[in-house]
């Protein structure tokens, strides 16, 4: 439900920024919510032109690390009509997903999912439009009553939307590293992950038999992926992952240690000092990142090994080594990367490197810079967020501002993650509702003196 500001703005109770699966969560449990949520304005702008995720890692094969039950909606309400299981029946695909016998669908197949749900909910979102600031708007007393969102609409012309309330989830940012001038990336040749299936057409199209050199940078799952796509389909390339450490390491994906993604342990996270909570994301990094699946890690090793077999050098694994430094030089890419035992430099030329080094999730605090002075932060400067994802702002300020990714610091690991992706939107939607709007499925997990 749209109403209008007294500025005459469209006025929403709660304004979202993004609409990836963080808010197509939240929109799918309003939708789902049906009378609990009646007269609930909620809105999403989306600077894409239409529903995406991560497109150009959609990799032929590549699987969810995360099951098929911890959709959008499933953990909060697994009567909801937006569920994956229901995504299914409507395709006419349960009983032969059933027979596949796995919980990890393929990556295609979940975006397909998510875009299924997309276009259930297309009144929830306005495509094409690119929040650019958030604006305070104060009573008569001084108190800031709610929020106005500057934002370029579809037809290029600026809009402000007013609401009571904003949920920022617009994405992560590609992690450049330090030695890469991110201007080198508008060349081609150098180019991160998250664009990897657009940029990697070119070579497709010159020719999938040329003898081209690929460095792909990275210890991670997408290092992993893109490595195995790369000395698969150029068969004649010669293929470099570079990382850090000794090994590619296996993601720990044990019973116990998946218990940080549930929501027991996120209360848990969210009740311990900030030392603590660095001790936690330190001791489950290996849960996410800079981790590999282990059907990948075999996969990587297997390739290896026929080589050894069969003879030739193409493809290899540089452990112990750090990017230093990449530049465009005409057609190729100029990379330096440093032995971090010997302490030595070398610049070797490359028809394309791969930076498949991550994200940044703490891009929305550029748009938290017009209510900045409202918010509060903790000793070490980062923001001070409730439970329900809320940062905490200072007295006089009414609207509630909630974050998803930026949230690792106080929330866990799954603030960036979709294995608690409805009970988040879950929180969240109880929190702008001030009641429970869906029952809470899930008990408590952790029990003892730290729970």
């Amino acid at each position: 439900m749209t109403s209008a500001s007294p500025g005459g703005h469209p006025h929403h109770q709660l304004l979202g920024i993004g609409f990836g699966p963080s808010h197509l969560s939240l929109s799918a449990l309003h939708a789902s919510a049906g009378a609990a949520a009646a007269g609930t304005g909620l809105h999403f702008l989306e600077s894409r032109d239409t529903f995406s995720w991560h497109p150009d890692m959609l990799l032929p094969g590549a699987r969810m690390q995360v099951a098929f039950l911890k959709d959008l909606v499933t953990p909060r309400d697994p009567t909801s009509p937006y569920s994956f299981v229901n995504y299914l029946v409507s395709k006419g695909r349960l009983e032969p997903f059933l027979n596949l016998g796995t919980l990890n669908p393929t990556r295609r197949e979940y975006v397909d999912y998510f875009r299924w749900a997309a276009g259930r909910l297309a009144p929830y979102v306005t495509y094409g439009a690119t929040a650019e600031r958030i604006r305070p708007v104060t009573g008569p007393d001084g108190e800031v009553t709610r929020l106005e969102v500057d934002h370029r609409g579809p037809d290029g012309g600026r809009h402000t939307v007013s609401a009571g309330h904003v949920s920022l989830a617009p994405g992560g940012t590609p992690v450049v590293p330090p030695g890469v001038d991110p201007r080198t990336l508008e060349n081609g040749t150098v180019f991160h992950s998250s664009s990897f299936l657009g940029r990697v057409r070119s070579f497709h199209d010159r020719g999938r038999e040329l003898p081209y050199r690929f460095l792909v940078v990275g210890a991670g799952q997408s290092a992993a992926e893109i490595f195995q796509y790369l000395a698969g389909e150029f068969p004649a390339a010669e293929v470099t992952l570079a990382h850090r450490g000794f090994a590619l390491m296996p993601a720990n994906s044990s019973a116990l240690a998946n218990a940080i993604f549930d929501p027991a342990s996120v209360d848990l996270f969210h009740g311990a000092d900030s030392a603590r909570r660095r001790a936690i994301l330190t001791d489950l990094k290996a849960t996410n990142y800079a981790a590999v699946d282990d059907e990948d890690i075999s996969a990587v090793a297997e390739l290896l090994y026929d080589q050894r077999v069969h003879g030739g050098e193409r493809l290899r694994l540089h452990r112990f080594t750090e990017l230093a430094g990449a530049d465009a030089e005409g057609d190729l890419a100029a990379a330096t990367v440093r032995d971090l035992l010997s302490g030595t430099a070398r610049t070797e030329r490359y028809d394309a490197v791969v930076l498949a080094t991550g994200y940044d999730f703490r891009e929305a605090r550029g748009l938290l810079a017009g209510v900045d002075p409202y918010l509060l932060k903790g000793a070490d400067g980062e923001l001070l967020v409730d439970r329900d994802y809320a940062v905490r702002t200072a007295e006089g300020f009414a609207p509630r501002i909630f974050l998803h990714g930026a949230a690792e610091h106080t929330h866990g690991l799954t603030s960036t993650l979709l294995s608690l992706l409805a009970h988040r939107a879950g929180d969240i939607l109880d929190a702008v509702l001030d009641t429970p709007a869906l029952p809470t499925p899930s008990a408590p997990l952790l029990e003892g003196v730290h729970a």
